[in-house]
């Protein structure tokens, strides 16, 4: 049977199983010796052997199922998947799926879980919030939101016909919230008047924020129409324009502390295996895929690059003192493709749920690993376009710290990427990234002893 053929057949027989909850075939179709790796609420396996694997199988989808999301994506030799299933109960479990396939076989199959999209969002309370009077607002809709934090979105109408959406964010009913000491820094920005600060190439967008209990509510314009669309590749001029326009935000809050940012430790390490542990029992994808994803950078990446990162992970304090003996600074901290936007004379910047104390190369290292592969110049032209905006504080000690500050943050997708994802361009664009990333990583750990 061609590769072609047996991925379908093994899809197919997946799909039975979420709909008819016999799992039997399915796990019929692993190998002897397969590995089930499963990380979904309250639990991750490591399963091995049709066996083991298929009275697993069974417990995760029993009975009949309804699937209303199968969106398959099928490889050489393998495939990846979302499902959603919603049990005769009319409980709902949403899925990511990979499954690897060797002499016909399933030899590796990862299952990872993810908040389900079944249920309509509700609006963030029945009573409108004092805020939104003050706003005149008439109308208000609630938005299905497919961020990585979970907070609620809702758009709103005034009564002067303004278009605004409205954001409400708990931190304790985040994970990324959690995970970093936030207490509402996004509305902070706003009422501590650093937004109100912004220097004119900046626009944040926000036009309100007020604290409600133990949540926030942040309102900004609709900049919908102007952010950068999924597939449209970034310029060499518009990589520099979002250089400048951040370094001229760096600029504004250079040498200033503001205790409610997110420190650099805790935005470094937020991606750390230890947080699958800590967030086991919620539902938000990425933590559940973190453990296996570190694993499989470990595999990708020789053992002196990727232990020390590791360790690091574990303990970054010794990263963290020797980048902020370079200066510190306002970082927007999810600087990427999705968060901004171009308008005439300003770069829109959204989403600054993580604004970080800390040296500006973090947000660089962070902003490369999500858009070199969209950007018109290669990483080093991309560095070069850094170097040249930071102007007088440029800081070459800063810059070696580089590679492993993008390798601590974004090492886990290179590893699913590379070792655990189907997709072949998926698998190549992650060993290149990691053919980039990690000389610069060994060459910084050979000349600074952590």
């Amino acid at each position: 049977m061609s590769g072609a053929l047996a991925c379908q057949a093994i899809a197919d027989l997946l799909r039975e199983a979420l709909q008819s909850g016999d799992t039997r075939p399915l796990a019929a179709a692993h190998a002897e010796d397969a590995l089930l790796d499963l990380s979904v609420q309250g639990e991750r396996s490591l399963l091995r052997g049709a066996d083991a694997i298929a009275a697993r199988l069974e417990r995760l989808w029993p009975g009949r199922g309804r699937l209303v999301e199968w969106v398959l994506a099928p490889a050489r030799n393998g495939c990846a998947v979302w499902s959603e299933r919603v049990a005769e109960d009319g409980s709902a479990t949403r899925q990511r799926q990979y499954v690897q396939l060797r002499g016909g076989a399933i030899g590796r199959h990862w299952v990872f879980g993810a908040p389900p999209r079944t249920t309509a969002p509700e609006l963030a309370g029945t009573e409108a919030p004092a805020l939104f009077e003050r706003l005149c607002v008439t109308e208000r809709q609630s938005l299905l939101s497919t961020g990585w934090s979970g907070n609620r979105l809702e758009r709103l109408r005034t009564a002067e016909r303004r278009t605004l959406i409205a954001k409400r964010i708990d931190p304790s009913a985040d994970w990324i919230g959690r995970n970093s000491g936030d207490q509402g820094r996004e509305g902070l920005l706003f009422t501590e008047g650093l937004f109100e600060r912004m220097p004119p190439a900046i626009d944040a967008a926000v036009v309100a924020a007020e604290h409600e209990g133990d949540a926030w509510w942040v309102v900004l314009r609709d900049v919908s129409d102007r952010l950068l669309d999924a597939d449209s590749p970034i310029s060499r001029d518009q990589n520099r324009r979002v250089l400048r326009a951040a370094n001229a935000m760096w600029e504004e809050f250079w040498g200033e502390r503001h205790d409610f940012l997110c420190d650099s430790g805790a935005r470094i390490a937020l991606a750390r295996p230890q947080v699958a542990e800590l967030e086991r029992d919620a539902v938000d994808l990425l933590p559940k895929q973190f453990e296996a994803a570190w694993e499989a950078f470990a595999e990708a990446v020789e053992d002196d690059v990727a232990q020390p990162i590791l360790a690091l992970l574990d303990d970054p304090s010794p990263l963290v003192s020797r980048l902020e003996s370079h200066g510190t600074t306002l970082l927007h901290g999810d600087l990427r493709d999705e968060h901004i936007g171009f308008d005439d004379g300003a770069l829109i910047v959204l989403d600054w749920g993580v604004a970080t104390q800390g040296h500006p190369v973090l947000d660089l290292a962070w902003y490369m690993v999500h858009d070199v592969w969209r950007t018109e110049a290669t990483h080093d032209e991309v560095v070069e376009d850094f170097r040249r905006a930071r102007g007088e504080r440029d800081d070459p000690c800063a810059v070696d710290l580089l590679g492993l500050l993008g390798l601590m943050m974004y090492g886990w997708i290179f590893g699913l990427c590379a070792v655990i994802h189907t997709d072949s361009a998926e698998r190549r664009w992650a060993r290149e990234e990691l053919a980039w990333w990690v000389p610069r990583a060994r060459h910084s750990l050979e000349t600074w002893s952590p």
